[in-house]
């Protein structure tokens, strides 16, 4: 049953989301795209989490780290876009939020020196790749539907 807990929350917090920004009356274009691709996000790092690692994992295949790397990589894309979602300012200036989303990421990965396990290098070029990906895809939808006059109206 716990791979499943995940999923139940996905709907929640979507919807949860959603909820907010309207109340609040900034459920903008640029919002409801950066939500989805959050959303999105969550569902694929709990589904490699849950059922693609295990798989791999079980059948010692070599699937070129995508299955060690998963939560990293689309966890990282969770992070930053419900993140920008929730507090982003629909302008450039997002992108530096993003950087240190991106950078307290891999803090977080670095504390593992202060435990008992290694750090894991592929989960932090990982960590990395998926921080610039998510900045190139925060800039494409930031043109198409960055702030314009009336975002702020209930949609």
């Amino acid at each position: 049953m716990d791979n499943y807990i995940p999923f139940i929350l996905i709907p929640f917090i979507f919807m949860g989301v959603r909820h907010y920004l309207k109340k609040k009356g900034d459920y903008t274009p640029l919002k409801k795209a950066a939500l989805f691709i959050a959303s999105f996000s969550y569902t694929v790092t709990e589904l490699g989490r849950s059922f693609y690692r295990p798989f791999i994992y079980s059948n010692k295949l070599n699937d070129w780290l995508i299955a060690d790397t998963i939560g990293n990589s689309f966890g990282t894309m969770t992070a930053v876009f419900m993140i920008i979602t929730l507090s982003g300012s629909g302008t450039k200036r997002d992108l530096r939020i993003i950087s240190i989303i991106t950078a307290g990421l891999l803090i977080y990965e670095l504390i593992n020196l202060t435990g008992k396990t290694s750090i894991d290098i592929n989960d932090m070029f990982a960590t990395i790749i998926f921080g610039i990906i998510s900045a190139l895809i925060y800039s494409v939808i930031l043109i198409k539907y960055g702030n314009q006059p009336g975002d702020n109206e209930k949609n």
